[in-house]
């Protein structure tokens, strides 16, 4: 899904002396405007290091919205972000893995007595077997 947008204004807030936040105003090509916001990491002397987007979703356009200035054209392709992160969870594919596999480790689990139980019976067993065949052999 290819995306076309202009960025109409770039604010930045600055937080504290390492942290700020910006705020670029976007409109796409069917003219709905919208708000991208990302937590900016400064060094300093107050110049921009690195931004974070607040929602995981919006990291490509941050991605691409850092390099830009306003009123710029630009356009995005979000298909293979869109394989990588579910917008219904609001999670990577990875996340969504990993909740899976914490999800089964948090289910109970037999109880080691029962397998301890049925290794010793099977034993038992195979030991009396075996000495019913010996018995047979030897008479």
């Amino acid at each position: 899904m290819i995306k076309t947008f202009t960025l109409n204004k770039i604010e930045h807030q600055i937080n504290s002396p390492k942290k700020g936040m910006l705020t670029y105003h976007i409109t796409d090509e069917t003219g709905y405007s919208r708000t991208v916001s990302g937590m900016s990491l400064l060094d300093e002397n107050q110049t921009i290091k690195s931004i974070n987007p607040i929602h995981k979703r919006e990291l490509p356009l941050i991605d691409t919205l850092s390099h830009l200035k306003e009123n710029e054209k630009f356009s995005l392709d979000f298909s293979s972000y869109n394989k990588y992160f579910n917008r219904d969870t609001n999670k990577t594919v990875n996340q969504e893995a990993y909740d899976n596999v914490m999800m089964m480790s948090d289910e109970p689990e037999d109880s080691p007595m029962l397998s301890r139980l049925m290794i010793i019976g099977s034993g038992l067993a195979l030991t009396l077997f075996g000495l019913i065949m010996l018995i047979m052999n030897l008479g």
